[in-house]
């Protein structure tokens, strides 16, 4: 990878943690004083999706700055399981990638059991 394409991702990484810590944070709040069960049920569900929300929102975060982290160290761009180097294609479309495109693909059919 070039130094080029180095600062590129750095720069992409940078951007995608920048514009997560400018997001308004995801409201959590209490489930009280609903009148009747359908608006409980109805706060209850979007409790869930809040929390389900921010939990996405700091799993991203912790990927972006793993990935920024890896960046200055000799292992960013090196597959976590088959030590291949992992496309520059694949990184610029998703920085923070620890696997190839053949081992994530292994991943999701259930062959790796690894990430």
């Amino acid at each position: 990878m070039t130094e080029h394409q180095l600062k590129e991702i750095k720069t992409h990484l940078i951007r995608g943690l920048g514009s997560m810590t400018g997001q308004e944070p995801v409201e959590i709040m209490a489930v009280e004083g609903c009148p009747d069960e359908t608006d409980f049920a109805s706060q209850l569900v979007q409790q869930g999706i809040n929390i389900a929300m921010h939990r996405r929102q700091v799993a991203r975060m912790h990927e972006l700055e793993t990935a920024l982290r890896r960046l200055s160290e000799t292992d960013y761009g090196i597959c976590e399981e088959c030590g291949e180097e992992i496309g520059v294609a694949r990184l610029k479309a998703n920085p923070s990638a620890r696997l190839c495109v053949c081992c994530q693909s292994d991943l999701e059919d259930g062959l790796l059991h690894c990430a």
